[in-house]
């Protein structure tokens, strides 16, 4: 665990005075205290030894003991009163109180982990380099200073005791840093014949005490707020007891790991010269001075900042502290002032500013926590590559120290192989083709490796992360070795299993930098595989980061915790996001509001065709559901991935169906079956008439292409999909472009660069497969784009729909997401959102619980569900007020609302009589009260967008996109399926007067079945712009 203890578990130490004088941030339970201890199982040997360290809790006479992972490994009762020293028995086991520790360190986990750190320190592992002394077997040392020569006649003892107490009370005063050789064993409970297990060097800088080891290993910390140290002072420090010996300089303790061994070494003796005989000295002769022998002496060069930190706009980096120069700068070199260059200063805004000042401090370790590394987590969109290549530029030049030598020489920034030309474009963009050398490696040949490590002019390595794992070994022996990692689209680092990661592990540097737009996308583990990648051993191992952070945060938001676990689960999460705004940084795309267009986002839920509610209750009657839910989950899967298929277009089927030949047994393949007899002979694979959403597609194209001259981008996850709008596209002679992972790597930034640059007439519309170029990429010359289905993984989608709101676009920009109403589409939608809490809450102010990607049977069943008579399933299940009016509602128009109803649910079901016109059937009927209200707060963050019912008459009026608008108007001018057919003009004129029918469609409570609408109708948009409201602005 890292060195600084308020943001770090792992504290196992501290001086009872601390306890006085250290506030609560929350009143502890009564009675409830906390003490370190030792223990171990009961021994019948002479020498005891204790098995290890522990964390007693005591609240009454109930006491739980803890080890030092968090783990519970025994409970009872205890009668004594506690204190230092005090021995008992519990649970079988025998201890020993050490020290008391704060309520609040057990509560936020700072007390478990494998190193005690109560104190901050600097960020680094290169400490600083002490001389090895070597002890005698005696106890007390005395130490003469080796730079002085031997006396003439040695002194006494008498004489250096004298001197050594004499120095001790001049000091004594004020000590504010000392050094001390020391005894050390850990406790007996015998007071016979007690040994020393070994010795050890105590190190105090003000009030923090260090105990080395003689290899110089670092054995742990402490608070020290007593006395000051003196020669035969005893105590426990770590669950060990020290004793004093003698007193020392710094020069004297031992080196430790990571440190040179020629820097700070104290110079030899002086040998006085001995006297020579004049008689016999040898005669003078002439000697050349090197000065007119050998040329000129070489000239001192002065280091001077590489820009002037005094010119107007000048950005300075973070100078270095004084601790930091104790542990960076060895040889006392000038402080050099590290500025920014003027031509990226220039093209840089306020938020990437202060992201290259963090990016900075980070891999210089002039932040809290300890390491070199970061993750940049800023959402897409807001420059994370310029502010990368300022950095880089910035290292590559300049140092803080005047040695004349740039902070790192060598750079490897690892991408998707799709964003490899383009970074390389980046970096000509910003700095030109000649002020720094970049090697793209996009091709199998290692002669572009060997040119990069052979060539001091190549500094810059771009490479795919599949790429690097052929040519690590050659890269492991680069000299001068890589000084600097950056991996773009670093959430792929999210299992520490990863090959990926334990080749990227093989580049020996502490500088380590993450770019993600999605830095957490499933649970807090991936989270902690991308931080201990940075970081190694900031958030201790996986096991130990579950057992202190992740299992008590999820259990605090489980319905049923108890306000214990509510209260541990709270401080466990304020702990971990405090250790995780030192290394993560995260700004919203909210900030580009001032700079760019603004941003139009809709989701809209299209009717299916009657073909497609056909298919799906063929597929999901009760009888096959049920056998699906008693089979192994392959099948399962199999029905998933067919229903995802079905939602999008039925034609694909056909290939399915191929594919499931080998299997004709099972129960997918016999849904499959059944489903091909609906589906028309003559089905054509251009046909969109077939789905839903991708009618309504059709219908915007149209539009967008009649009526506008703007681009548009299609995404899909699958290639079958953009096969199919691909035929299209030719039906109907729209130009297009088309990236997939059948592009070669080498076409892929000229097709984005062509489609850029072309107008609408001859690159109207570019297909683009999210998995192989939904990431990095800039498709600025388009307006609109367009994700035809969904994937699981929320940051695919989020990735995918950020590809033309980015700097260079000039357009306001709409993004649309088709989903068929009722089925699958929806269901993955909701998952989605679900994922993305977690995500914004950890990089936020909190942590939410969210399903893993694992289903459980009542998730399958609610999977394999088709709502028809809904035309919005998500809207339903958020239980919103605004009944689909297209208005967002206010605060108090929330919280009136609730009060309304939570007084209604105190009200007894059968209490009193109701008008039978006032009983409407509930569209979650089929969901009891617990889960409804989870799922209302799982989607609890589609609050911020508009709902709009678009089966309405007036819905035009609400949606804020003139395309959407045409669309929804030629669905009006349809003839209305759902009404009633056959009705005289009495029941008609009745049915339009009806009070009852009124107030539904006032408050959009319209009962619909989807199997009369006509296919591709749009019945709900979920809306949501960057533009403020224009009621933010009226009075109150």
């Amino acid at each position: 665990m890292p060195g600084f203890a308020p943001l770090l578990a792992g504290s196992k130490r501290q001086a009872p005075s601390d306890l006085l004088g250290q506030p609560a941030s929350k009143r502890p339970p009564l009675d409830e205290r906390c003490w370190m201890v030792q223990w171990r199982k009961p021994q019948t040997r002479k020498h005891k030894t204790w098995d290890g360290d522990a964390v007693l809790v005591v609240s009454g006479t109930r006491a739980v003991l803890y080890d030092t992972d968090g783990k519970t490994i025994g409970s009872g009762k205890v009668d004594a009163d506690l204190s230092e020293g005090t021995p008992l028995q519990l649970a079988g086991k025998e201890l020993e109180i050490d020290c008391p520790i704060p309520h609040s360190e057990y509560l936020s986990g700072a007390c478990f982990g494998r190193s005690s750190a109560p104190m901050p320190q600097p960020a680094t592992k290169v400490q600083k380099p002490f001389k090895k002394l070597t002890t005698s077997n005696t106890r007390v040392t005395l130490v003469r200073d080796s730079s002085k020569p031997l006396p003439a006649t040695p002194a006494s003892v008498k004489e250096a005791e004298v001197s050594h107490e004499a120095t001790i009370s001049k000091d004594s005063d004020a000590v504010s840093e000392s050094h001390w050789v020391a005894n050390w064993r850990k406790p007996k409970a015998s007071s016979n014949k007690q040994t020393w297990d070994g010795d050890a060097y105590i190190s105090q800088r003000g009030n923090l005490l260090t105990m080395i080891s003689e290899d110089g290993k670092v054995m742990g910390t402490m608070t020290w707020k007593r006395s000051p140290l003196y020669a035969g002072l005893s105590f426990h420090f770590g669950g060990k007891a020290v004793q004093l010996d003698a007193q020392v300089t710094a020069s004297q303790l031992p080196m430790t790991t990571g440190t040179s061994h020629n820097e700070n070494q104290p110079p030899p003796p002086e040998v006085p010269a001995l006297p020579q005989d004049e008689s016999k000295a040898a005669p003078s002769r002439f000697v050349v001075p090197s000065a007119n022998f050998y040329g000129p002496a070489p000239k001192t060069k002065t280091v001077v900042p590489k820009h002037d930190p005094d010119a107007p706009g000048a950005l300075l980096m973070k100078a270095p502290t004084k601790e930091h120069k104790s542990l960076f700068n060895k040889k006392n070199l000038p402080v050099i002032p590290v500025v920014l260059d003027p031509i990226l200063v220039r093209h840089l805004r306020p938020h990437q500013i202060q992201g290259v000042r963090f990016l900075y401090e980070c891999v210089m370790s002039m932040r809290k926590h300890e390491g070199q590394g970061c993750i940049l987590a800023d959402e897409m969109g807001l420059g994370k590559t310029l502010q990368t290549i300022t950095l880089v530029w910035t290292l590559l030049k300049q140092n803080p120290y005047g040695s004349g030598l740039p902070v790192v020489s060598n750079v490897l920034i690892v991408c998707p192989v799709s964003l490899i030309n383009n970074w390389k474009a980046e970096f000509h963009k910003w700095l030109g083709r000649d002020r720094v050398g970049v090697v793209a490696c996009d091709k199998a040949d290692k002669k572009v490796i060997n040119t990069f490590i052979n060539t001091k002019t190549q500094q810059v390595l771009i490479i795919g992360y599949e790429r690097l794992r052929t040519v690590i070994d050659e890269l492991e022996s680069c000299i001068p070795p890589i000084g600097l990692v950056i991996c773009d689209e670093g959430h792929r680092l999210k299992s520490a299993k990863n090959k990926t990661v334990e080749t990227l592990r093989r580049v020996k540097t502490l500088r380590r930098i993450i770019l993600s737009g999605t830095p957490i996308q499933n649970d807090l583990g991936e989270f902690h595989a991308m931080a201990d990648y940075c970081n190694p051993g900031l958030l201790d191992e996986y096991q130990a980061f579950r057992r202190i952070y992740e299992v008590p945060i999820l259990k605090s938001r489980e319905p049923d915790a108890t306000s214990k676990e509510i209260e541990i689960g709270t401080a466990r999460s304020e702990q971990l996001l405090a250790v995780a705004k030192s290394f993560v940084l995260r700004r919203d795309a909210s900030i580009l509001n001032n700079y760019l267009p603004p941003k139009h986002e809709f989701v809209v839920f299209v009717a299916p065709t009657k073909l497609q509610t056909s298919i799906f209750q063929k597929i999901l009657n009760p009888d096959r559901v049920d056998s699906l839910m008693q089979g192994p989950t392959a099948e399962s899967l199999a029905l998933i991935n067919m229903l995802t298929k079905i939602s999008s277009s039925p034609i694909l089927l056909r290939a399915t169906a191929d594919k499931a030949k080998m299997a004709r047994t099972s129960v997918a393949s016999k849904s499959l079956e059944g489903a091909l007899q609906l589906l028309p002979p003559n089905a054509e694979i251009e046909d969109l008439s077939l789905s839903g959403k991708l009618s309504a597609l059709a219908q915007l194209l149209a539009i967008l292409r009649l009526h506008t001259d703007e681009k548009i981008v299609l995404v899909s996850h699958y290639t079958s999909t953009l096969n199919i709008l691909e035929a299209f596209c030719k039906k109907k002679r729209y130009s297009y472009y088309r990236l997939d992972g059948q592009t070669a790597a080498t076409k892929r930034q000229e097709y984005v660069n062509a489609f850029n640059k072309s107008d609408a007439k001859s690159a109207f519309v570019f297909l683009l497969s999210s998995k192989a170029g939904g990431v990095g990429i800039n498709l600025v010359g388009a307006s609109r784009l367009c994700l035809v289905d969904s994937d699981w993984n929320p940051s695919h989608d989020l990735q995918s729909m950020a590809r033309i709101h980015r700097d260079g676009q000039k357009r306001p920009v709409y993004i649309y997401r088709f989903l068929t109403t009722g089925a699958i589409d929806e269901k993955i939608y909701q998952r989605q959102v679900t994922k993305l809490g977690l995500s914004n809450a950890m990089m936020g102010n909190g942590a939410e619980n969210s399903k893993s990607d694992s289903f459980s049977r009542k998730d399958l069943r609610d999977i394999f569900k088709i709502h028809f008579n809904t035309p919005c399933n998500t809207h339903d299940l958020l239980q919103c007020y605004c009944a689909g009016s297209g208005r967002r509602l206010s605060k108090q128009d929330v919280s009136s609302t609730d009060e309304v109803m939570s007084d209604h649910e105190e009200l007894s079901p059968h209490e009193g009589f109701v008008q039978a016109s006032e009983i409407r059937m509930q569209p979650v009927a089929d969901y009891d009260k617990k889960q409804l209200k989870e799922k209302e707060m799982q989607l609890a963050a589609l609050g911020e967008w508009t709902h709009i019912n678009c089966l309405r008459p007036t819905v035009q009026d609400d949606v804020q996109d003139d395309i959407l608008r045409r669309i929804l108007r030629q669905n009006n001018s349809r003839p209305n399926d759902h009404s009633p057919k056959e009705q005289s003009r009495l029941d008609r004129l009745l049915h339009d007067t009806d009070l009852d029918n009124i107030a539904a469609v006032d408050e959009g409570v319209i009962n619909v079945d989807l199997r009369e609408l006509p296919g591709g109708t749009i019945s709900f948009v979920f809306q949501k712009t960057s533009l403020l409201p224009e009621s933010s602005e009226e009075p109150e």
